[in-house]
């Protein structure tokens, strides 16, 4: 139990951080798509941040920062503190001469990445204005890749120490300084803006490092001028990290492939498919990420002590409050999509078929909610034991799975983008169950049942909440249609929080089991009941 209540109150922590990043977000999504809308403009700015974004998404949130606190911990156990930080000063020193040549060979081969990560239409068609745009930002975003690998390794320093807070307050960064960019430009033309916000990206790089220095420090980091690639421990990092970044790394080359056939759809689709799924990344990073951050250092601990049974309660337990938060959140963005994007996105530049065209996808995109958030899970499990060839062959099924449906949607049926958007959730879910079957050691008989229980009042709310929440919201537009952003916003909040409202009270008549745990993540109360 007591496991369980320091994985709540760390999750706690990441979560709320994390929430007033993603509402951060939202704004500076806003405000994007006021200036830009959803054209060829922001196709090109959208594909060359893409390969940037790619490093924080697999090292931020994957390989390096997950990977470091098992060897970090295990270094500082075995060894000494001060030995610890040589291991960290090494590790730094290692990547970031690796990472400077990767830039430099980023930014001389920018036009074959931006080409690659969604341009094949321009090229294709000789359309070098836009190629040459992307050339442009991708080489001023570039360095981004340096800042976002060292911060990714601070974090996970930081993660071994129990320190979330700034880790996760880094994420702001580049929120804010996108947003106070396109304020101090806001009567710039969409071309040159598209270059604020890209030399915004490569600031908030330097940012996110900067802050993380003082909280290190006064953890007794002191750095040493060592620069040892084949040490023991080194070693050990590396055969984990490298086939790891590159199961990763496959499952977000998903995201170019996806960007390739939307750019054949027409201008605009790349934005809109980007958007849409922004707003999925909202309650992932704000729960799931929060929950898989937070496990991933007791998981190691666990896995050292040997304590298998407090393992499995601890996986068990997360997946089902996984289930609990994201189900719901499933049939709420199916059922008040069109709302929600319409409050965040229509205004200026962005017009009401743009707002329908990301709704499409984000009603597709919703189904991936659950499975992704299992894998965000799941993978850290098979990292702290050292297992990474796993997730790796996963994500290439994966990865292939999604090429294949992309290329039967696009072309056999009328979904378009939203094709794209289900072929991603579906290869999700084999993603997920290829890892799913291969840990019988927790997910066992035991779990199948707790799951279970969970599952289907989980379901049977969450469709009862949906279908009452969309209800009222059509209610209310029949009763004074919303002519202006005030009322829409209102109509929305007014509908979103009935169906949380909703969710509670079906969900005590169908009496999900750890619906008061859930309900104290989300108000952000520490204690749970034993």
């Amino acid at each position: 139990m007591s496991e369980k209540r320091s994985l709540l109150k760390s999750a706690g922590v990441v979560g709320s951080i994390t929430l007033l990043s993603r509402m951060l977000g939202l704004v500076r999504d806003a405000v994007i798509a006021a200036r830009l809308g959803a054209g060829y403009f922001s196709d090109c700015f959208n594909i060359a941040f893409e390969i940037p974004n790619l490093t924080r998404r697999v090292l931020g949130e994957g390989a390096l920062s997950a990977f470091i606190v098992p060897v970090y911990s295990r270094a500082r156990k075995e060894d000494t503190e001060t030995h610890g930080w040589r291991f960290v000063s090494n590790a730094i020193n290692i990547f970031f001469i690796v990472t400077l040549a990767m830039t430099i060979v980023g930014i001389i081969f920018s036009r074959e990445l931006f080409i690659a990560f969604g341009g094949i239409k321009f090229f294709a068609k000789g359309e070098t204005e836009y190629i040459n745009l992307g050339i442009g930002l991708t080489r001023r975003m570039f360095p981004y890749l340096m800042c976002m690998t060292i911060g990714a390794l601070l974090m996970g320093i930081l993660h071994a120490h129990r320190h979330f807070s700034t880790p996760t307050f880094g994420s702001v960064t580049m929120n804010v300084t996108i947003i106070v960019g396109s304020l101090l430009y806001t009567h710039m033309a969409q071309r040159p803006f598209t270059f604020v916000l890209a030399w915004a990206v490569a600031i908030a790089g330097i940012l996110r490092v900067a802050i993380m220095i003082p909280p290190l420090l006064k953890r007794g980091f002191h750095y040493f001028p060592v620069f040892k690639p084949k040490s023991p421990h080194m070693r050990s990092l590396f055969k984990m990290m490298i086939p790891a970044t590159i199961g990763l790394a496959v499952v977000e080359i998903n995201v170019s492939v996806d960007a390739n056939f939307a750019n054949f759809l027409g201008p605009g689709r790349i934005t809109c498919l980007r958007y849409a799924n922004q707003i999925i990344q909202f309650p992932l990073a704000l729960f799931a990420a929060s929950i898989g951050t937070a496990i991933l250092p007791q998981i190691s601990h666990l896995l050292l002590e040997g304590k298998k049974k407090e393992l499995g309660e601890t996986v068990s337990f997360a997946f089902r409050l996984l289930m609990i938060i994201f189900i719901p959140a499933t049939a709420g963005l199916i059922f008040l999509g069109q709302p929600i994007v319409e409050v965040i996105l229509q205004r200026g530049s962005w017009t009401a078929e743009a707002s329908y065209n990301t709704n499409f996808a984000l009603t597709f995109y919703a189904l991936s909610l659950v499975p992704v958030s299992f894998l965000r899970l799941i993978t850290p499990v098979y990292y702290a034991r050292e297992n990474v060839m796993a997730p790796f062959k996963a994500s290439l099924i994966g990865l292939a799975s999604n090429i294949c449906m992309n290329t039967l949607f696009i072309l056999f049926t009328p979904l378009e983008q939203g094709g794209l958007a289900l072929a991603t959730a579906i290869a999700a879910g084999i993603n997920f169950y290829i890892l799913y079957r291969g840990e019988k050691e927790i997910f066992g008989p035991a779990f199948i049942r707790a799951v279970r229980r969970t599952f289907y009042p989980t379901l049977a709310a969450s469709i009862c909440m949906g279908l009452g929440a969309w209800a009222l919201h059509k209610g209310l537009l029949h009763f004074h249609p919303a002519d202006h952003f005030v009322l829409k916003a209102a109509y929305m909040l007014i509908s979103v929080g009935a169906g949380l409202g909703l969710y509670v009270f079906f969900g005590r008549i169908f009496r999900i089991p750890e619906m008061n745990r859930a309900l104290r993540i989300l108000l952000k109360r520490k204690q749970i009941p034993c």
